[in-house]
């Protein structure tokens, strides 16, 4: 009976955690010093660390450049020439223009030229347009790819405390049986216990033993799964800090709608498209200037120096020649390279369209879906408290009985699988939960992330 009591208060303390949870506020990794990850640490170092994020960021940095380039265009061009030639035998004189026989020349010329384009049907400003906007949504896109992945963090850190929870529970839950076993080993070799209840309890120790194998090998894979979105070596010794226990009253008063239109805004995939349909309909306007004709201005100067009329500088000085000259292109017949452009323009006005209307369904169909899961989420959680409970309290009569001799290991096995199975499912119920609240709370904008940088 002292045995069976003391049996009853182990199991009593596993059960309160179970139902309780660790009440523990989240630490930050300074306090735990480098051997403990928090998850906004992990989150900071995946935006720092992660390929995707660091793509998105040279995207971005390269629109820039784009869009630079598009101001720059409308500057004039200058450009400087020197050049230098030597004639042997039979050329023509660079100063009289006669032919010469059997002699050696060495002459060369200087050119200073600039060209700037006055009108060219506004493309070059069409251009700008959208180069603004394309850089505009490669922004947006940038933070949309932030905060996907302090999203997928957020979902990979939650997933791993879940199976660091398991882990602990199985090996509790294992060592449960593990006393039972050594009981039941002392009364058998005494010959005071039922042979087939001695085996069935040492079968279920190594089912337990088992399952706490595999909670352990989940727990390495979401491990890996965390340092792989960090993008650093996988470390075994780092330590996850928890989080503070779930409320105990609803967070969300959200609608559907509200929480539609609050992602709309705070987040960068609507907007993003926005931006890109934008930048379509000005490069259609930037392919139709082509049908318009050009106007463009030209002016230089030049000089040129021969061997043996006198110094290099002052004969450029005294050949100096200024120019000053327009061109008008009209376009008229160019293998109907405008109008391909134009069509090709039309499509990719289409598509981005599409684009931004099958983002904003996705979203609408994205909040409301996350506002079902965690309703869904909590109604779980809940029950699995209470079934937890009645389940602990079946097998703590259960156990009592067994222990003395009233029923036989059948019945005692059934009311701990049971019990194993609703307390493994309130672990993963309670982390579901923790997720499901912050999905929401991503989508209300709530989710903290570190300043992009400016270009």
């Amino acid at each position: 009976m002292a045995y069976a009591k003391k049996n009853n208060e182990m199991f009593g303390r596993i059960r309160n955690i179970i139902l309780g949870g660790v009440m523990l506020s989240v630490i930050t990794l300074s306090a735990f010093g480098q051997d403990t990850l928090t998850l906004e640490r992990s989150i900071q170092l995946a935006l720092e660390q992660n390929l995707e994020v660091q793509q998105s960021h040279l995207r971005t940095q390269n629109q820039a450049i784009d869009l630079r380039q598009a101001k720059h265009n409308l500057l004039p061009d200058l450009n400087a020439q020197l050049g230098h030639s030597f004639q042997i035998g039979r050329n023509i004189d660079p100063e009289t223009n006669q032919y010469l026989d059997n002699v050696t020349t060495r002459s060369g010329g200087q050119t200073l030229s600039s060209s700037l384009v006055l009108f060219d049907g506004l493309r070059m400003f069409h251009n700008i347009t959208q180069q603004a906007y394309a850089y505009r949504a490669t922004l947006l896109d940038e933070q949309y790819a932030r905060e996907q992945m302090a999203l997928s963090v957020t979902r990979a850190y939650i997933q791993a405390l879940a199976a660091r929870d398991v882990v602990a529970q199985s090996d509790s839950l294992a060592a449960v049986t593990r006393r039972q076993v050594e009981r039941s080993t002392l009364l058998f070799d005494q010959g005071a216990a039922n042979p087939g209840d001695y085996y069935d309890l040492k079968g279920q120790y190594a089912n337990d033993l088992n399952n706490l194998n595999t909670a352990r090998n989940q727990l390495n894979e979401a491990l890996v799964a965390l340092f792989q979105l960090i993008n650093l070596p996988y470390n075994p010794k780092i330590q996850l800090a928890s989080f503070q226990e779930l409320p105990t009253t609803p967070t969300n008063t959200f609608t559907e709608e509200q929480l539609y239109q609050t992602a709309a805004d705070r987040l960068g995939i609507i907007k993003s498209a926005e931006n890109w349909e934008k930048q379509a309909q000005f490069g259609l306007k930037a392919a139709r200037s082509s049908y318009f004709p050009s106007l463009s201005m030209g002016a230089g100067l030049s000089s040129s120096y021969i061997h043996g009329n006198g110094a290099y500088i002052d004969q450029i000085k005294d050949r100096i020649g200024q120019n000053l000259g327009f061109t008008l292109s009209i376009p008229i017949l160019n293998r109907l390279q405008v109008r391909n452009n134009v069509a090709r323009a039309k499509l990719d006005l289409l598509d981005a369209e599409n684009n931004a209307q099958t983002r904003q369904n996705e979203l609408q169909q994205a909040t409301s879906q996350a506002l079902f899961n965690l309703d869904a989420a909590k109604e779980q959680y809940k029950n699995l408290v209470d079934q937890v409970k009645n389940y602990a309290e079946s097998f703590r009569i259960a156990e009592v009985r067994f222990n003395a001799g009233s029923i036989n290991s059948v019945e005692y096995l059934v009311a701990k699988n049971k019990l194993d199975n609703a307390s493994a499912n309130l672990v993963i119920a309670r982390y579901q939960w923790h997720l499901r609240q912050r999905i929401v709370d991503y989508y209300r904008g709530e989710l903290a992330l570190p300043q992009m940088d400016s270009y």
